[in-house]
């Protein structure tokens, strides 16, 4: 029942609506008031934003020759009227609108809401930097909430992988934004709460401020500071702020950057391990080296030590050894004196010790003299 109706292109269906959306006359100039949200203002003087209210948000584009007549300065947050049609974009199938006139009506509600918040849970202390916890850059296990398909998660797990391999991961999914995603970011960090974590890392990649509501909720910031570990909010870009951010320990400008704050690089590690090791090294060469001119001194002292001792004992020797030469008999026969002895070797020391007729042997210093006793005299 299809074969004769035509096939049109992606193209052909955008163009079409395009034109459609850009025919309706009451879509042509009509006033709409919004808060500004994602305010970019380019060099070329075009402004690209987001009207929001509280339950809706709609893309726009005011150019330079429209944009350069406004008198104020735009920003996130504004809330202004404006004077616009609406268009298509026909490469992307999307429409937005295309503001010709602008004025402002004060500061948007939702923002006007959102910083009486802010200012209260500052007020109760859950921002003080007093609360902030270091964080363990060596974790055993490290735990995310976000959403468990997208590109935070990978972001995330592969540079703690292989930053620091040897830490657990744990991943509790949730949505992160829409209606729903307070509840389940609730529900995600209550379950983290059952776990043995060094850090709890808490985040989604970037998007549009509206896009990241759920992070100022009033029950997630406040369980969050009651968290059993440090945590780090990765919410967003660098000029994204929400209440998450403020409460939790670490902020990180990107899901990456929360993995960089959570762990040390195993490369960092590897480098000062290698660092450490040269100067215990160098330090063991030096100590080697100062022990060896220890040794070397001792020895140079030992050796002088047993030169005086055996000098010193080579002067007591020769002083007894003289000592000894005076005492031996031999010695005192060779200065004129001399010993006699009777046949059986007696020394003879009186008259009374040998009689007329006896052999006496008499030593001299150069020899023996052999005599026979012809007469004894008493004094």
């Amino acid at each position: 029942m299809f074969e004769t109706t035509p096939v049109l292109s992606v193209s052909d269906i955008n163009t079409y609506i395009k034109a459609i959306l850009t025919s309706e006359e009451k879509l042509k100039f009509i006033r709409i008031r919004g808060e500004i949200s994602n305010f970019k203002a380019y060099p070329s003087g075009h402004f690209y934003f987001s009207l929001k209210d509280d339950n809706s948000v709609i893309s726009a584009v005011m150019f330079n020759n429209y944009a350069k007549k406004i008198a104020f300065s735009p920003k996130n947050g504004d809330e202004v009227v404006v004077l616009a049609s609406v268009d298509a974009y026909v490469p992307r199938g999307s429409y937005n609108l295309t503001v010709f006139e602008m004025e402002s009506v004060g500061q948007g509600q939702l923002l006007v809401e959102l910083e009486k918040l802010k200012k209260k849970l500052a007020a109760e202390g859950l921002f003080d930097e007093s609360r902030k916890r270091k964080i363990n850059i060596f974790p055993k296990a490290i735990g995310v909430i976000t959403a468990p398909n997208g590109a935070a998660v990978r972001d995330i797990v592969t540079n703690i992988k292989r930053r620091y391999p040897i830490a657990d991961i744990y991943v509790f999914p949730s949505l992160v934004q829409g209606e729903q995603a307070p509840k389940e970011l609730l529900k995600a960090f209550t379950k983290s709460q059952e776990y043995d974590l060094d850090t709890l890392i808490i985040g989604r990649g970037g998007g549009a401020s509206e896009d990241l509501s759920a992070f100022n909720d009033e029950t997630l910031v406040r369980a969050i500071a009651t968290s059993r570990m440090p945590v780090i909010a990765a919410v967003g870009h660098e000029i994204d702020s929400t209440l998450v951010d403020y409460v939790a320990d670490k902020r990180a400008s990107t899901p990456t950057g929360a993995a960089e704050l959570a762990t040390v690089d195993r490369r960092e590690i590897e480098k000062e391990f290698a660092y450490s090791l040269m100067n215990m090294e160098q330090a063991l060469y030096k100590n080697l080296e100062s022990k060896r001119e220890d040794v070397s001194s001792l020895k140079e002292e030992l050796d002088e030590s047993i030169k005086d001792k055996l000098s010193d004992y080579r002067d007591e020797l020769d002083n007894l050894s003289k000592q000894l030469e005076m005492l031996n008999p031999k010695s005192i026969l060779k200065r004129g004196y001399s010993i006699s002895t009777n046949k059986d070797g007696k020394v003879i020391t009186s008259v009374n010790d040998v009689k007329e007729n006896d052999i006496i042997v008499t030593s001299v210093g150069d020899g023996q003299i052999i005599s026979n006793v012809n007469k004894v005299t008493k004094e």
